[in-house]
């Protein structure tokens, strides 16, 4: 008899019950990676296959053993108790499709079925419209802008790529809290070298449809590289994402990008040089394709009126208003940015989003 589409290896009680609550088709048994490992020798291992990692220090040589012993076509999620991006970046390098920190219920394990129910219908995305993104306004707080569209767009089942082109370590990657891979300079220099091979092997994985290229710090430099490459590298991304959106770009780097660029995010906050800075780049725009995203990046209030504002901006408005938020870094750090984010501000990214991916 064949193994069930799910089976799952847990130790706890509370997530054996999840499993049957979201699938109860789902065969559960009691036990870890180890004991998974040690099934799978001896039997055809299932679809999809749930291991919990607790108890293991370092679960990286356990997984490891475990994708041995496993079909190819075999999807291997994980769980446990740490609530690690780091953690969950090295086990998809490592193999893992998803990773499900605890406590379990019923919903994150629908979610994360559904999710494999899509990879299963399509291993990479067919990506037939792409949509390349540039933000701008250092220093506030872009990169928090960046994330969150990242990860709502990714909720909307887009897959994303966020360029960082910063060379002297912009923090997006700190933002995301990955470390990106080696190679940025090479690209952007020698065009011969972008190649899908490359770009698996470069790009960070921050989730199962965001990922990130950016400088790593030991290759962070004051001064920038030649940008022969740099219209075929958002070429090769466009290709793989929905979105890819670039920050830390040179206005020489934004002119390359030309007619591949498709709209462009001036984040601002609300004080007079906040205003002053957006409106300087609405001009450099001069009727390009963009929209305003005001961000509380510091506990201030709005220090511009209205009237100031649209003196600045004339009729254009902000897409969206994002309050302070205080637990925003701790979201961050958890790799669910969108979830720190009140219920109206979010929705109205997902409008914004919409808006983009339908322009």
């Amino acid at each position: 008899m064949d193994e069930p589409a799910l089976a799952a290896y847990l130790n706890d009680a509370s997530s054996r019950r999840a499993i049957r609550e979201a699938d109860r088709m789902a065969v559960t048994r009691r036990g870890t990676v180890r004991t998974a490992a040690r099934d799978c020798q001896g039997r055809r291992s299932p679809d999809v296959l749930l291991v919990d990692l607790d108890g293991e220090q370092n679960p990286l040589p356990q997984v490891a053993d475990l994708l041995k012993v496993c079909r190819p076509q075999t999807i291997v999620l994980a769980t446990g108790p740490d609530n690690d991006v780091a953690l969950a970046n090295n086990l998809y390098r490592a193999g893992v499709f998803l990773y499900l920190p605890k406590p379990l219920d019923a919903a994150s394990v629908e979610r994360a079925i559904i999710e494999v129910a899509a990879s299963s219908e399509e291993e990479r995305p067919n990506v037939q419209v792409s949509r390349v993104v540039t933000l701008h306004g250092k220093g506030m707080g872009v990169n928090t802008v960046n994330a969150l569209l990242a990860h709502v767009a990714a909720g909307q089942g887009h897959y994303v790529t966020c360029l960082d082109l910063d060379p002297n370590f912009g923090s997006l990657a700190a933002a995301l809290n990955v470390v990106p891979e080696r190679g940025l300079a090479q690209l952007l220099e020698d065009p011969a070298g972008i190649t899908d091979e490359a770009l698996e092997r470069l790009l960070t994985p921050v989730s199962s449809r965001v990922s990130l290229l950016a400088y790593p710090m030991v290759e962070a430099s004051a001064e920038r590289p030649d940008n022969t490459g740099l219209l075929s590298l958002v070429e090769a991304l466009s290709r793989r994402a929905h979105f890819v959106f670039v920050c830390g770009q040179s206005i020489q780097q934004l002119e390359r990008m030309g007619d591949h660029l498709t709209h462009r995010i001036i984040v601002f906050e609300p004080t007079p040089a906040g205003v002053s800075i957006a409106a300087r780049w609405l001009h450099i725009f001069d009727g390009a394709a963009s929209s305003l995203v005001m961000n509380h990046a510091r506990p201030l209030p709005n220090l511009i009126a209205k009237d100031q504002m649209r003196g600045a901006f004339g009729e254009q408005t902000p897409k969206v208003t994002i309050p302070y938020i205080r637990s925003m870094a701790k979201a961050m750090t958890l790799g669910e940015p969108e979830r720190a984010v009140l219920r109206r501000e979010r929705e109205a990214l997902q409008q914004f989003l919409l808006s983009l991916a339908a322009s």
